[in-house]
């Protein structure tokens, strides 16, 4: 005796298998990871910023009955500016190519939501912090928890330091590549430098002690400065 199966059950939620999304919103790629989802009437949405979800829960139908999604205000029509160098001025979001900081609408609209900049360095901020005062606490310690961690220390720091640096802190690396190569100084070039001399020194001191002269060594091993 056989039994029919279903293979096709019903499905409740608007995500699909692959990975990239659609925003109803704006109509951008949005992937499966997105930290921004909303349900409405038994679907789950995702969408690429904070102001996109905003937007659909304040009026869900406008976008659902949409032939096309709705672009962000803004994003096409409105004028963007450096707010420290007024001349500096284009029609969609970026970065000032002078001292790269976030540009923002001439004419703000009452409806902006959250600076997506701003949720993004939150969000890095927190998801490293723990690392970040581990990583400090062995640093700062004087020596105490050499006794625990003894030769493993570097590579101790180093993996609690990489996510930090890498993860944490590419949108400041990325800055201090564009004030390099539009030669213009700025504070990201001074943080991007400082920070990237001391990750890449203490990286080598720790994989090749070896190429170090004894002048540089501290009780048998090389500083670093992770």
């Amino acid at each position: 005796m056989s039994h029919a199966h279903h293979s096709h059950p019903v499905r409740l939620s608007a995500e699909p298998h692959s990975t990239e999304l659609t925003d109803p919103v704006c109509g951008m790629s949005v992937k499966k990871t997105s930290f921004h989802k909303a349900e409405f009437q038994g679907r789950l949405y995702s969408f690429c910023s904070a102001p996109c979800r905003s937007k659909f829960m304040n009026n869900p139908q406008r976008y659902l009955t949409s032939s096309e999604p709705l672009p962000l205000e803004g994003d096409t029509n409105t004028e963007y500016s450096c707010p420290m160098h007024s001349e500096v001025r284009q029609l969609s979001p970026g970065t000032c190519p002078k001292c790269g900081m976030a540009l923002e609408p001439v004419m703000p609209s009452a409806d902006t939501g959250e600076n997506p900049e701003l949720a993004d360095f939150r969000r890095r901020f927190w998801h490293t912090l723990p690392l970040t005062l581990v990583v400090t606490m062995i640093a700062m310690s004087g020596g105490t928890f050499d006794h625990f961690l003894g030769t493993a220390r570097p590579w101790v720091e180093l993996a609690l330091a990489t996510p930090v640096v890498i993860w944490s802190g590419r949108p400041f690396f990325k800055r201090w590549f564009q004030s390099l190569k539009q030669l213009s100084p700025n504070m990201w070039t001074l943080i991007g430098t400082g920070t990237g001399a001391a990750y890449l020194y203490s990286v080598i001191a720790t994989l090749a002690p070896g190429i170090f002269p004894a002048s540089f060594r501290l009780d048998g091993q090389v500083a670093v400065y992770f």
